[in-house]
């Protein structure tokens, strides 16, 4: 993904002349009347700056001139582009039908999607039941933002699906509320999450694990950021079904997510066989860590395929 295909024509000698790898650009913060700013192995400074009429140009760019289309996921605070890249927008916040919506957009913050294969594979030999032959154990993610744990889950769900490193290979059903997970732009995933899987889009948790339930019988629900109530009847509804499930969470450690009171409730009940911790070095390296439904350690601290 060339970054200058975020940007409206006039305004992508910028980024022409910035030089930067787009395979390791995160992030790209712009903010009205500040140097703009990449996030990658470490965060730059851009040599230009962006006022009122630019920020605007560029949201109407990236809505291709069809703001009102958008207002929807404008009320999330967010685009979600084709790729799966995500739009963080906001500015001066007006009531809108059901919400909030931005009126005078002066902050934007593009959240670029990377695909990482194989960077599950050394965490995957941990997760793999015992009586279910080839089947995943319920796993629950957990990271701090930023580090990687929806590429993490991203990459399970694509092994497990397509049966790569000891798993037999079934069908999944994943819950992409944002279009983040999968990369889901219009409804079809543009990222790799493996053959047998199916995607649903938009809605709600519960409602997408019913529809995916009744009607594609899929042996894994995956689901990315979980942390409401309602979360953990969606994943009790899951488990009841028969199916196994990947999720994600926020949290730096097993201390932190408790403090978390519906992810505490989620892991009294022991909902899940495994939680892999996720963290980073300065150098940018991922490592994760795994324990039990007890909290039992697993896995020591572990280096991950190469960096997310």
């Amino acid at each position: 993904m060339e970054l200058v295909t975020f940007f409206p024509e006039r305004l992508r000698k910028d980024w022409l002349n910035a030089g930067l790898d787009s395979s390791a650009v995160r992030e790209i913060r712009i903010r009205v009347g500040k140097r703009v700013r990449v996030i990658a192995e470490r965060e730059i400074g851009l040599p230009f700056v962006y006022g009122e009429g630019e920020l605007e140009d560029i949201f109407r760019y990236l809505c291709h001139d069809s703001v009102y289309a958008y207002d929807e996921e404008r009320k999330q605070g967010y685009l979600a582009v084709e790729g799966g890249h995500r739009i963080g927008i906001t500015g001066e916040l007006v009531a809108a039908d059901g919400g909030y919506i931005a009126k005078y957009i002066r902050y934007i913050n593009i959240r670029i999607a990377h695909e990482k294969k194989g960077i599950a594979q050394n965490a995957a030999r941990y997760l793999i039941g015992t009586r279910d032959r080839g089947q995943p154990l319920n796993t629950l993610i957990i990271s701090p933002p930023g580090i990687g744990k929806t590429t993490l889950l991203r990459d399970m769900i694509r092994i497990v699906s397509d049966g790569e490193c000891g798993f037999c290979g079934c069908s999944v059903g994943v819950i992409d509320e944002r279009g983040e997970l999968a990369g889901a732009y219009r409804g079809s995933a543009m990222l790799d999450c493996g053959e047998r899987t199916d995607v649903v889009t938009g809605g709600d948790k519960g409602h997408g694990i019913s529809v995916l339930v009744r009607t594609f019988s899929p042996r894994v629900i995956a689901i990315d950021e979980i942390g409401k109530q309602s979360d953990a009847e969606a994943i009790i509804h899951a488990g009841v079904s028969g199916c196994a499930v990947l999720a994600t969470a926020h949290g730096s450690s097993l201390e932190d997510v408790t403090r978390n009171k519906e992810l505490a409730e989620i892991i009294r009940l022991k909902l899940f066989d495994r939680l892999l911790i996720l963290s980073a070095d300065e150098r940018n390296f991922r490592y994760f860590e795994i324990f039990d439904r007890e909290g039992g350690r697993i896995c020591g601290k572990s280096l991950l395929r190469e960096p997310v």
